[in-house]
């Protein structure tokens, strides 16, 4: 599990608001960033982040990636998940409908 400590870090550097991590982006990173997409980081686990941006908040906030991202390693065997990397990669079937060869691009027109 990945947990995202956006908010605990700008606690911990004085920030208490997005405009004020607006600011910080634009003075100490030189980037700037719509007030709803910083709302969202600060409010939400972000699904992904560009490098980009994650260099300009650890920036703005004098910090590292590993201040704002906290790893804890999930228990997918005990929920019956195959993580990535485990057993072999098995290939999709294809169905008796894929083996006939098709000699055309269009198959239903004539040229």
């Amino acid at each position: 599990m990945i947990k995202w400590k956006l908010r605990e870090v700008m606690a911990s550097k004085g920030v208490w608001t997005g405009q004020e991590l607006l600011d910080r982006l634009e003075q100490r990173a030189g980037i700037i960033i719509s007030h709803t997409a910083v709302m969202q980081l600060i409010k939400q686990e972000p699904k992904a982040i560009r490098f980009q941006t994650l260099e300009a908040i650890c920036v703005a906030l004098d910090c590292t990636p590993m201040d704002l991202i906290e790893y804890h390693p999930s228990a997918t065997k005990s929920k019956g998940i195959q993580a990535v990397g485990e057993g072999p990669i098995r290939p999709y079937a294809r169905s008796k409908k894929d083996t006939n060869k098709v000699d055309s691009l269009f198959p239903d027109e004539d040229f």
